[in-house]
């Protein structure tokens, strides 16, 4: 009889608190694993396309440091960068971010970067030079700031993870958020961190979203791509 006691005990199931630490240890195993493998993929993402980001990148800032290099200052409220496609009239935008798509000046920033296919979405922010607006807005002193690159976005494809350079490193989230609060604000001055006072001016380089550059593209981009806005 003792001996099928023992055996009876011997092949039981586990208890529910044997249970419960077991899910209790799994859970502490998953808080501390999971965000070390969402690390390890945003990286690998960055690893991928990075290196045709960085060509644009470098290519559209030796486009710009050309410009400077020929035109030198040029009077506030006047492009940098001439040909845009939306640069006047009821399709322009409001802190005079410029569509130069397209253009000859974008087609020689491509090719510099040996980028093929070209890629779905590339702009670029430079130092302003649309000229004061309201009592924040901000007009570069120094001339070489309104061909200074400080922030970027770059999509390799339709589908891929966007790629964001700000304050001199790439990123897989928007700078341009701090959470949910945008540090830019309504005339594209930042709000807080290393640039803050600095008013930005967008050239886009490469769209094919269809989007306008007037406000259809930035819906867009925090619809479908800022993380921090969904």
């Amino acid at each position: 009889m003792n001996k099928k006691k023992n055996h009876l005990s011997k092949n039981r199931g586990f208890t529910l608190v044997e249970l419960i630490i077991v899910l209790v240890i799994l859970a502490i195993l998953a808080a501390i694993l999971v965000p070390t493998l969402i690390g390890y993929i945003r990286e690998a993402k960055i690893k991928r396309y990075l290196p045709n980001a960085q060509a644009c990148k470098d290519a559209a800032q030796a486009a710009f440091v050309e410009q400077y290099a020929i035109n030198g200052d040029v009077p506030a409220g006047t492009p940098v960068i001439t040909g845009a496609k939306e640069d006047s009239g009821e399709n322009a935008s409001n802190n005079a971010d410029q569509d130069v798509s397209n253009t000859e000046f974008a087609k020689e920033i491509i090719r510099l970067a040996g980028v093929n296919p070209e890629p779905y979405l590339f702009m670029v922010a430079v130092g302003s030079n649309a000229g004061k607006k309201g009592t924040e807005a901000y007009t570069p002193d120094i001339a070489y700031e309104k061909y200074t690159i400080y922030y970027c976005v770059y999509m390799e494809q339709k589908n891929t993870l966007p790629l964001y350079y700000y304050n001199n490193e790439w990123s897989t989230r928007n700078p341009r958020q701090n959470g949910k609060t945008e540090i830019f604000d309504s005339y594209n001055v930042v709000k807080s961190g290393p640039l803050k006072g600095k008013r930005m001016q967008y050239y886009v380089i490469s769209n094919k979203t269809g989007k306008s550059v007037k406000g259809s593209l930035w819906d867009w981009l925090k619809k479908n791509v800022y993380n921090e806005f969904k």
